[in-house]
């Protein structure tokens, strides 16, 4: 059995050298700044947050979940601002069963499509810069 052996981090001018260790992972690209790094992670994890919150908003509404309910209610409160500037593009389907009334509601997986393409753009204006800079 071959043995893992990682190569060392190197860090110069603020910027991350990280090689290729023996059993093949990937590494970061030569050259790219710490900044980047650093605020890439951060504009990723802050769209996660929101692609899960927005997520759990559109399956509680098409599943029919109580929205007196606590949690429920503090989701629709969440994201209720994050999806105000689509509400009005498409119309909600809703279909009423025995005990509860669920919905449709496109104006979340727009929202939740155009948040991913912000963030998506915004890295690859700090990517720009970056790839500039060298």
């Amino acid at each position: 059995m071959s043995q893992i052996k990682n190569t060392p981090e190197e860090k110069k001018d603020n910027v991350v050298h990280i090689t290729k260790n023996n059993a093949g992972e990937a590494a970061i690209q030569h050259g790219t700044p710490i900044w980047y790094i650093k605020a890439k992670n951060v504009i990723y994890y802050i769209l996660g947050l929101l692609e899960v919150l927005l997520g759990l908003r559109f399956l509680f509404m098409l599943l029919g979940a109580n929205p007196r309910s606590g949690f429920t209610s503090f989701i629709y409160a969440i994201t209720g601002i994050f999806i105000a500037p689509f509400s009005g593009i498409f119309s909600p389907f809703s279909t009423t069963g025995l005990a509860s009334r669920s919905v449709l509601d496109p104006a979340t997986l727009i929202a939740m499509a155009i948040y991913a393409l912000i963030a998506w753009g915004i890295v690859r204006l700090l990517w720009i810069k970056v790839s500039r800079e060298a």
